[in-house]
């Protein structure tokens, strides 16, 4: 079974099979949840049966490139390039070496192999989820310390072993959800505890140093920059609830110009897919419901007012 984030296949790519085993779970927790964003956002018509989308896109997302070309045992084929060398006049590459573990050979492109690449440099975006899963998991390490320290609300000071002991069993009666917990107030000895030195405390004030918010809004935010990074449009925060239409464009505009680059590559490059081999295949861009619905509300929008106007 293909899984995307096998140590073969990232030794495959050129990364080390160790890089995801040393990396924090709070990382590889992210990289993956990412990456599923990121492979949400498109999706592929007119392949053929056998050939698995996931595999696919997995080889654009990472490697940025795949090789389309037709064999005499499985017919036509998708594979990993290994190798583009043979560079022409414009320093545009001639020949496509091509790797499976069923067939490796070195073919000619525009002749027998074309190239579906998903940015002008064929290169992979894996960069990019690994800035965006750094950051997001060091955060998610600060939030979580952030909220053990807020459990802590006060130290007390004990004399003895066996106040010590009292204490603790008060404070986890507490801790257990009881309002209300009586004890008697003598010690074996039956001498009647300190009360005054017994609950000398501590206290601090936890609204001046818990941070856990705003390490949750710059999560917000750093997960927003991503959004815009592969076509979604980012969420606005509440005291921005009455932004310029005008913003809100230039938000929709830079959400949509890298994207934008990759479907055109990909657009380009399939079509001569199509032409050399007889295909009829597409590349789609994978709305949202949000972006759906709000497409579908605009239509409305704009037909209820054409109808108004022809009825003017």
């Amino acid at each position: 079974m293909f899984d995307p984030f096998d140590p073969d296949w990232l030794e495959r790519l050129g990364i080390p099979r160790t890089y995801f085993k040393l990396k924090t779970k709070e990382y590889r927790f992210w990289f993956r949840a990412l990456y599923e964003k990121l492979d949400s956002r498109i999706d592929f018509k007119g392949i053929p049966d056998e050939w698995p989308k996931e595999f696919l896109k997995f080889l654009l997302w990472a490697n940025g490139k795949c090789a389309v070309f037709s064999t005499e045992q499985w017919g036509k084929v998708v594979s990993l390039i290994t190798a583009m060398s043979g560079f022409n006049f414009y320093w545009q590459p001639t020949k496509i070496s091509v790797s499976s573990p069923l067939y490796t050979n070195i073919l000619t492109l525009h002749k027998d192999v074309e190239v579906v690449h998903l940015t002008p440099n064929f290169t992979g975006v894996f960069d990019l989820l690994d800035f965006y899963s750094t950051r997001l998991s060091e955060l998610s390490k600060s939030i979580q310390i952030g909220i053990i320290n807020s459990k802590l609300p006060c130290v007390l000071a004990a004399n003895s072993k066996q106040e010590s002991e009292l204490l603790k069993a008060i404070y986890d009666q507490i801790q257990s959800g009881e309002s209300l917990i009586v004890y008697k107030n003598k010690l074996n000895s039956g001498e009647i505890l300190p009360r005054k030195e017994m609950f000398t405390t501590w206290m601090q004030d936890f609204r001046q140093t818990y941070i856990v918010t705003e390490l949750l809004d710059n999560m917000e935010k750093i997960l927003n920059q991503f959004y815009m990074e592969i076509g979604l449009t980012p969420q606005l925060e509440d005291s921005k609830a009455h932004t310029l239409n005008a913003e809100m464009g230039a938000q929709n505009e830079m959400s949509c110009a890298r994207f934008q680059t990759w479907i055109n590559c990909l657009e380009e490059s399939i079509d001569h897919v199509n032409k050399l081999f007889g295909m009829n295949m597409e590349v789609e861009y994978a709305q949202s419901n949000v972006e759906a619905n709000g497409d579908a509300l605009e239509e409305s929008e704009s037909s209820a007012e054409r109808n108004l106007g022809a009825k003017k």
